[in-house]
Formats: C-alpha cells, sequence, structure tokens
C-alpha cells in the first residue's frame, strides 16, 4: 500500500525507527561489514596494513568527534549539546568512514563492493543510534514530513465566543464533582489538524493540531479547560504528538477520571521552516501576536471551552518551554498555569548578539525586556499563577536552567512544582514525561479532578 500524496510505502512510512527489531538488525550489518572491511587485503602485508587502520580510523575519529563539538557546542545548532552518545557516534562513523576510503584505495573489486555497502550502513546505524538517543523521530513519516494527521472534525456545539479571563474568577471546580459519565462514552479522544490564520499577526503558521478528549465528543459535551502546548526548535506540532506521545499521554489520563481531559490546541509558534522567532513581535515574524491573538481567538470560536483564566494553561518543550513561561508569565489574564520542560532562562538563538541583531532589530534593550527574569520582575508578584517545571536528570545545562527560573518564579510569587525525569537528557523522553507530569499536576487547577496519577 502507497500512502496517499507521499508516494512511499505506508509500512515503510509507519516503520518504529526505535523499535529493537528495526534498529538491531542495522547495528548487526554495520558490525558484520566493519568486520569484513578490517580483514587485511591479500595484497597488503600485515606489518603495512594495521597501521593504516589505526592512522584512519584515528583521524576519522577525532574528525568525527571535532564536528560534533563545532555543530553542537560553537554554533549551537540544536539549542542543546551533544550528549556523549552523540559524540561517540559521530566519531564511530567517521572512523568507520576512513576505513572504508582506505578499502576503497587498497582492495579489489569485491572489497570495493563491501565498502560501498558499509558507507550505508555505517551512516544509518549512526542515524538510528543518535535518533533512538533523542527520541526526536518516531517513523520515517514524521523524518521526511509525509505522515498525515487527518483534518479535525469539530462536533457541532456551542462555542464559548470569548476569549480567556472574561469570566469572573472563582466559577471553576464543579465540573469534575458534577460530570457523570454518558452511555457511549467513546474509548478514546479525537485528534486532527486545523488551520489556524493569522489574522492579526500576519505570521505564516504551519497547521495545528487539536485534541479532543472523550468528554467533548458526546452529546451536549460540557465546556472544557484549555491546554496549549508548543514544540522545541526545530521541530513542529506533528513531533509533539508523535515524539512527545501526547495522545496516549491525554487518552490515559481521561481514562482515568471518566473521559474528561482538557481539550489540547498545538499550534505553531516557529513558522514554516521552523525558524526561532522567539515567541516575540519582530523581524522573524510575530510570533507573540499568533500565539496570544490569533490562536487563542480561534480558540475561543471554534471550540466549546471554559473561559476563565483558571482554565487555561499554556506548556512547551524547550523553545518551547521558554515561550510557554515569557507567555504565562507576561499574561497571567490570560493563563492560570503554565508547564516549562527543559526551557531555557531566555530567548536566544545561536548566540545572544544573533537574536539581538536577527529578532530584536539589534535593540538590546527589547532583547532584555522579553527576558522571563524581567517579565516577572515587571508583573509580579502573582496571585495566582502556577508553574510546572520538568527537566532531564542527566541534562546539566538545563538543570541549571530550569533552577534559576524555578526560583526567581517562586520569589515572584508564583506557586511551582518541580520534577527531574530520571536518567534522561534533553530530549523527546524528558519531553514526554514532562507532559505527562505536568498535565496530571494542573488537573485540580483545570477542574478536572483530583492530582492524576501518571504511572511513571
Amino acid at each position: 500500500m502507497v500512502t496517499a500524496g507521499s508516494g512511499l510505502p505506508s509500512a515503510f512510512e509507519h516503520l518504529p525507527l526505535m523499535a529493537l527489531h528495526v534498529v538491531a538488525p542495522v547495528y548487526v550489518l554495520a558490525s558484520v561489514l566493519a568486520l569484513a572491511l578490517l580483514l587485511r587485503p591479500r595484497r597488503v602485508v600485515p606489518s603495512r596494513w594495521w597501521p593504516l587502520v589505526a592512522v584512519v580510523a584515528s583521524i576519522g575519529a577525532a574528525i568525527g568527534g571535532l564536528a560534533a563539538w563545532y555543530v553542537g557546542d560553537v554554533q549551537n545548532a540544536f539549542g542543546v549539546s551533544p550528549t556523549w552518545v552523540d559524540r561517540l557516534w559521530a566519531g564511530g562513523v567517521v572512523a568507520g568512514l576512513g576505513v572504508v576510503v582506505l578499502n576503497l584505495v587498497l582492495g579489489r573489486a569485491g572489497r570495493r563492493v563491501v565498502a560501498g555497502v558499509a558507507v550505508v550502513g555505517f551512516v544509518l546505524a549512526g542515524a538510528l543510534a543518535i535518533n533512538q538517543d533523542a527520541g526526536e523521530f518516531v517513523t520515517p513519516g514524521q523524518l521526511l514530513g509525509t505522515d498525515t494527521i487527518p483534518r479535525l472534525v469539530i462536533p457541532a456545539a456551542s462555542p464559548s465566543a470569548a476569549s480567556p479571563g472574561s469570566a469572573p474568577a472563582g466559577t471553576v471546580g464543579g465540573l469534575a464533582s458534577a460530570w457523570r459519565t454518558p452511555p457511549g462514552l467513546p474509548g478514546a479522544g479525537r485528534l486532527g489538524t486545523v488551520h489556524i490564520p493569522g489574522l492579526a499577526s500576519h505570521f505564516a503558521a504551519r497547521d495545528a493540531i487539536v485534541y479532543l478528549p472523550p468528554a467533548a465528543l458526546v452529546p451536549n459535551a460540557p465546556a472544557l479547560p484549555v491546554v496549549i502546548l508548543l514544540s522545541g526548535q526545530p521541530a513542529s506540532p506533528t513531533t509533539v504528538v508523535t515524539s512527545g506521545h501526547l495522545p496516549e499521554t491525554l487518552d490515559a489520563l481521561a481514562a482515568k477520571h471518566g473521559g474528561l481531559a482538557p481539550i489540547v490546541v498545538v499550534p505553531d509558534q516557529l513558522g514554516p521552516h521552523s525558524a526561532n522567532p522567539m515567541c516575540v513581535d519582530g523581524p522573524l515574524g510575530n510570533s507573540a501576536t499568533y500565539i496570544l491573538g490569533d490562536v487563542t481567538t480561534w480558540i475561543g470560536t471554534h471550540l466549546h471551552v471554559e473561559r476563565d483564566r483558571r482554565d487555561w494553561a499554556i506548556g512547551g518543550f524547550s523553545q518551547g518551554g521558554t515561550c510557554a513561561l515569557q507567555f504565562a508569565t507576561a499574561h497571567p489574564e490570560t493563563f492560570g498555569s503554565f508547564i516549562d520542560v527543559s526551557g531555557e532562562r531566555y530567548p536566544t538563538l545561536a548566540n545572544d548578539r544573533l537574536a539581538i541583531e536577527k529578532g530584536f532589530g539589534g535593540s538590546t534593550a527589547a532583547f532584555d525586556r522579553a527576558k522571563p527574569a524581567a517579565i516577572m520582575a515587571a508583573h509580579g508578584p502573582y496571585d495566582d499563577l502556577f508553574g510546572f517545571f520538568a527537566v532531564g536528570a542527566d541534562d546539566a545545562k538545563y538543570t541549571r536552567n530550569t533552577e534559576i527560573m524555578t526560583r526567581l518564579s517562586v520569589d515572584a510569587g508564583i506557586t511551582v512544582e518541580r520534577f527531574a525525569v530520571p536518567h534522561a537528557g534533553h530530549d523527546w523522553t524528558t519531553a514526554t514525561q514532562g507532559f505527562a507530569h505536568g498535565l496530571a499536576a494542573i488537573y485540580p487547577r483545570l477542574g478536572l479532578g483530583g492530582k492524576a496519577a501518571t504511572g511513571e
């Protein structure tokens, strides 16, 4: 079967890239190819072969390690330093490629064929290993951008037609106690894409993804709370759903609460090229107005949602976590809670100089005003704002960031909860568990019942 529009077999598009039965054969093949290439060619004497192998492998390993350092540490291309797994695999793959070159030069025709196959095997094994460490791409379809989530069919209901914060305070808390599980309640929520136009911001956003819980899919469905979740960078709304396992998390929470869960909207704060406007309005795009204006207005006019600010939360991973902290602290009249998973201390690009030049039109003052520390100083102390911080326990850099931002939040009057994901770094394992624990933590504030157990 070929997936419509992609030209790729459906089975290939949905191949689980992190499953043992997929990665293990590739690792075995790469190992066999490596052993074959290490065997001495007949026309090369042993005293010459092994020194040559040692030299080219050492040079290759050094080149791979330096490349990982330069791209990941110096250029900060991914917003996080490479892990030791990344560095070792980068060095190992390039070392293997060095041995490939040696075989191409000194080997006969058959050995050269093996060397050519080894190029594919080594690169594929390294890519799978690094991807498994980061938890980034679940399927080839996600990697190639060809996986498709269907358009959302929104049940007929009376939307709230209001923006968050327009209802009087103190109206939240009765939904869970008044809710009675109706007959015919679906066993899972509904996921789909929607287009949220940038009417006010003129921001060119990719399609958003919306999750409707089972409680939203029954006749006379109640108005439900809202959570806006944002991806990291580079990523997309689809990454939150696939790599972040969002539907599974929300369905599990809903199952424990009689079908009750928030409506979750995952918009695109980055733009079509997965750029980083840093969640401000500036030369890179009016990302702030898009999220705070266009997205919230669309939610209020298209979905059956609660209106009190305590029923609205925002969260995100990495760059998205930074955005969530910016938006929630700058607009406590809109959001009553936030979830910051492995966020930065402030919005930036590869370096602060580049961020000021590209994103703030050269204005250092504007750059400083966008920092959450400055926002909290300007808008605090806060009377009723809850923040959930999560970080990978093995992620030293972002653990420091989280400690700093937690302390600043507490000093500004924000009620804070923090969670460290065991044996995880700056990856989608952390994002998955951070979202799960964060959503469970805000259940009482959203009026959905007591704090939900996550099973982690």
